[in-house]
């Protein structure tokens, strides 16, 4: 779905705020990973998590523990999106848990509440799934023999984001993750209603037991310290493949699930939903697939009124005119226009720049700024309330592209040639240039 400014959920006020999140990038095979040195409760734990998700249509790992004897899995349990965007529980051979609901919101953060309880008299409540504080439905249930040790809290590897950290990699944001070692516990103990029904983070007050750890990934000091465990445990874990280096790849976001403050919010990304070609890496990057002409992509935040400012840059090679950067009509589905006039810029409302340097509206381009390639960051200023849209390039603007412009627009990217990719910058992490004075970044506290 996508968010439009005036009908965007405010956060009231909530037990506590967030202010960072972790981006796994898929490409890059990101995970987090941790041995515990003595055993916990096999039959009795709480895993509770925010996530965002990005890469759609995959199958994902959220957290797993594997026994290995002699190379040879003897015990495992995986909690995993599948291919069909359900939400699977699987031990070596059983999938105990698959979800009727599918999780396919682009721009959603959804909490995640895992709980075993393998003793509990009432079989179907040995293993239970909530999700935003709903308990789930299953279209596969399976339960576990009473009292069975499954393979979290033993002496053996623990993954998150990774299949045994080789394989099937989560893409998208993490963030809040409470494990709580020997406890059965609900929603309640991580989250509560605002006053605006919006189900919302609260800190947890409880005990961890042996081998709990929360994981708010606010450290980043460098990439050790975003593993760090803010319980009073120190179950610290390693991070594997997690980037802090400037630019494209920098992987500590300030997209979160609550309103903290003008940059740290639920932040505007590439719309998995409203594409040609295909979107990873949180949503960040979008790539021409070539099964069209053109490879489009729309955002998941609509804004009619506000001065915003966001960054696009070609991380490939672009060696064609046609590409475009700009803003589009929010409702428009961009994601089947193909063939000579599959550009987004045929459009009356969509305002871009060009690679060429011109800037082109309904069909119609005409000469603007200097041209950009691989690598140009490319500073888009909207100020919706002059009804103006302005370009930059690598911190120096263009001048005002158009004027006059009025309804309600969303980021767009659209490129012909296939294999090139857009990264996305609405400022969930720190812009490359300095915006122009009195614009803000596209995220939820904002609108």
């Amino acid at each position: 779905m996508s968010i439009i400014q005036g009908n965007a959920l405010s956060g009231g006020s909530s037990g506590y705020n967030l202010t960072n999140s972790l981006r796994f990038r898929s490409s890059a095979s990101a995970y987090l990973n941790r041995t515990p040195a003595t055993a916990g409760n096999r039959q009795t734990w709480t895993w509770s998590g925010w996530v965002k998700r990005g890469k759609l249509g995959a199958q994902q790992y959220l957290f797993q523990s594997v026994i290995d004897n002699s190379g040879v899995d003897t015990n495992k349990l995986s909690f995993f999106y599948n291919s069909d965007d359900t939400l699977n529980l699987f031990s070596q051979i059983t999938v105990f848990r698959k979800t009727n609901a599918v999780f396919r919101d682009p721009a959603a953060w959804y909490h995640i509440v895992l709980v075993a309880d393998t003793n509990n008299a009432t079989a179907n409540n040995r293993f239970r799934l909530y999700i935003n504080n709903v308990e789930q439905t299953y279209s596969t249930i399976n339960n576990p023999s009473s009292g069975l040790n499954t393979a979290v809290n033993a002496v053996t590897p623990h993954y998150i984001a990774s299949e045994d950290g080789v394989a099937t990699y989560f893409d998208g944001y993490l963030t809040a993750i409470n494990f709580i070692d020997g406890q059965a516990l609900t929603p309640s103990s991580f989250g509560s209603f605002n006053s605006y029904g919006v189900w919302q983070p609260i800190t947890y007050g409880g005990s961890y037991g042996t081998n709990g750890f929360y994981l708010p990934f606010t450290n980043n000091t460098s990439t050790t310290t975003l593993g760090y465990d803010f319980s009073p445990n120190g179950n610290n874990w390693t991070t594997n493949n997690i980037s802090l280096t400037a630019g494209t790849t920098y992987d500590s976001m300030t997209d979160v699930p609550t309103l903290t403050s003008a940059t740290a919010a639920n932040y505007c990304v590439w719309n998995q939903l409203n594409k040609s070609g295909s979107i990873a890496n949180g949503n960040l990057d979008a790539t021409q697939g070539g099964s069209s002409s053109y490879g489009n992509v729309s955002s998941t935040v609509g804004v009619s009124s506000g001065k915003w400012y966001w960054e696009v840059t070609p991380t490939t090679s672009i060696s064609v005119a046609a590409c475009e950067l700009g803003i589009s009509g929010a409702s428009r589905y961009v994601g089947n226009l193909t063939g000579g006039s599959g550009n987004i810029s045929q459009f009356s409302d969509s305002y871009v720049y060009r690679k060429d340097g011109n800037k082109a509206n309904n069909n119609s381009g005409a000469a603007y700024g200097a041209s950009y390639a691989q690598n140009d960051v490319i500073g888009v200023a909207l100020d919706l309330d002059g009804g103006t849209i302005t370009f930059y390039k690598n911190g120096t603007s263009q001048g005002v592209a158009y004027s006059g412009i009025s309804g309600v627009f969303s980021p767009v990217a659209c490129t012909s040639e296939t294999g090139t990719t857009i990264n996305a910058n609405f400022g969930q992490r720190p812009f490359s240039y300095t915006p122009p004075s009195g614009f803000v970044a596209l995220n939820t506290y904002n609108l």
